[in-house]
């Protein structure tokens, strides 16, 4: 964890840098731009992808002063990614890792600057991106054992939680005792919100906002949807003995939660299906609010 507060300030002071550029947009190095015989987008993109860092010297040493053109070049990277075809996005990843292991610090600030982009600031990539980042790492046989089971331990925890994948039946307990998540009733709902929550201050906050939502409020009463609040903190008979609050919902804990699955924070929300497939994960309440009313 803390590795990673470590990188959340690189990010900040990174995207601070980026931003007070404007209009003048630094980049590391040229970017590719397609030849006329890629013709449909596709393609373009699919060559812009493959060769986005043939114009980056990896033996070159990457200073503190380059961090923010460094952010700059992975964000625009993974903005061409998006576009791409997967196989050639993953298979670009692996070749520029594999070249990046030539200059060593230079391959763990790649990727620090992948970790900051698609972990903790998660732009909507599939989870396959940035496991082929972290695949790279744990195949490194020179990386240190201290990063590499950092890195192993979060390969774990999204692996088993992919998005389209199916849930993971995670250990939960109620009032009554231990239980799997899948003990839990659905009832008929074609949606399932788990609601992670925990000890901070914006999680009491959150909850109440959820709870107080008409949207969310009258598809419980039709049926459609069960929220499931799952509680991260140390306070469990506390947080258990509010069930009366929030009639509607369902109140768990499961303070081990995140040696399991991807959670990636608190308070943020898994979106089920109705065959426990993730949706989508680690989004807000306001997520929520806005897929109601937009």
């Amino acid at each position: 964890m803390k590795k990673f507060l470590t990188l959340f300030t690189f990010l900040i002071l990174s995207l601070a840098g980026i931003e007070a550029s404007g209009a003048d947009y630094k980049t590391l190095f040229a970017y590719p731009s397609a030849p006329d015989t890629c013709s449909t987008t596709e393609s373009r993109f699919n060559y812009c992808t493959l060769h986005f860092w043939d114009n980056f010297d990896v033996t070159k040493q990457l200073t503190p002063a380059t961090d923010s053109l460094l952010v700059t070049a992975m964000s625009d990277f993974i903005s061409f990614m998006k576009q791409a075809n997967g196989n050639v996005a993953l298979g670009a990843i692996r070749s520029l890792m594999f070249k990046a292991q030539a200059n060593k610090p230079n391959f763990m600030k790649l990727m620090d600057a992948a970790s900051l982009l698609l972990y903790l600031n998660n732009p909507g990539v599939k989870d396959d991106v940035y496991l082929t980042f972290l695949k790279c790492v744990l195949d490194a046989s020179w990386v240190p054992g201290k990063d590499k089971a950092l890195y192993k331990d979060l390969y774990s925890r999204i692996d088993a939680s992919r998005l389209g994948a199916e849930m993971p039946n995670i250990d939960v307990s109620d009032g009554s005792g231990k239980k799997k998540l899948y003990d839990l009733p659905a009832d008929s709902a074609q949606m399932v919100l788990l609601f992670f929550t925990g000890d901070d201050a914006d999680s009491p906050l959150e909850r109440t906002r959820l709870s107080v939502d008409v949207g969310v409020n009258e598809s419980i009463k039709a049926g459609y949807m069960k929220v499931i609040n799952i509680y991260t903190g140390k306070n469990t008979r506390q947080f258990l003995a509010e069930a009366t609050q929030y009639p509607n919902w369902t109140l768990v804990a499961s303070p081990e939660v995140y040696k399991q699955i991807d959670v990636r924070g608190v308070p943020s929300l898994f979106i089920l299906d109705n065959k426990h497939v993730i949706q989508t994960k680690n989004v807000t309440v306001d997520f929520i609010k806005r897929a109601f009313y937009n």
